[in-house]
């Protein structure tokens, strides 16, 4: 495979990386003001206005992340597989990097509570906002007990439990 294939396949993966992220942010509601998540906004604001495919910003986003994805995976292995198996491992692959990002945020909230809490640097402030987002539901039924927050645990523990669920579909698809 000749190196402008791998180039534009990383394009386009950074591209994926980007819609996922785009849509992690508007699902968690995170704050917009962050100097990160506006750049996020501001370059997608074009592209909603050249692609309205639906009138939910979060279903745009996400099939952008997907139709990307597929067009990754159709360079790559397309001559490989059915259209009908590349959709659907597009789906789960991204479905697979949002969950990603989402265990990563988890794992570097729970370090910058114990090393740096509150800190002001934009990238720390939007992975503690992402953590505490994901982790407020689970913090609603199992309080902290003596100082000691559980609710990581639970949310790893379900994240990796739904990577090894979509796993096996998408070893199953392939």
């Amino acid at each position: 495979m000749s190196t402008s294939f791998e180039i534009l396949g990383l394009i386009i993966g950074l591209l994926n990386y980007a819609f996922v992220l785009l849509f992690l942010f508007n699902l968690l509601k995170v704050d917009y003001y962050n100097p990160i998540v506006s750049i996020f906004v501001k370059a997608y604001k074009p592209v909603s206005k050249i692609l309205p495919l639906f009138p939910n910003q979060l279903i745009n986003i996400v099939l952008l992340a997907i139709i990307l994805k597929l067009l990754g995976l159709y360079i790559f292995v397309g001559n490989q597989h059915e259209i009908a198996n590349l959709i659907g491992m597009a789906i789960i692959l991204t479905l697979l990097t949002g969950i990603r990002i989402i265990f990563y945020a988890v794992i570097g909230g729970v370090i910058l509570s114990w090393v740096s809490p509150q800190n002001s640097n934009p990238a720390l402030q939007l992975v503690e906002e992402i953590s505490n987002k994901t982790l407020s539901p689970i913090r609603r039924y199992i309080p902290s007990a003596g100082g000691l927050d559980f609710s990581p645990i639970f949310i790893l523990i379900l994240v990796n439990l739904l990577e090894g669920f979509l796993s096996d579909i998408y070893w199953a698809i392939q």
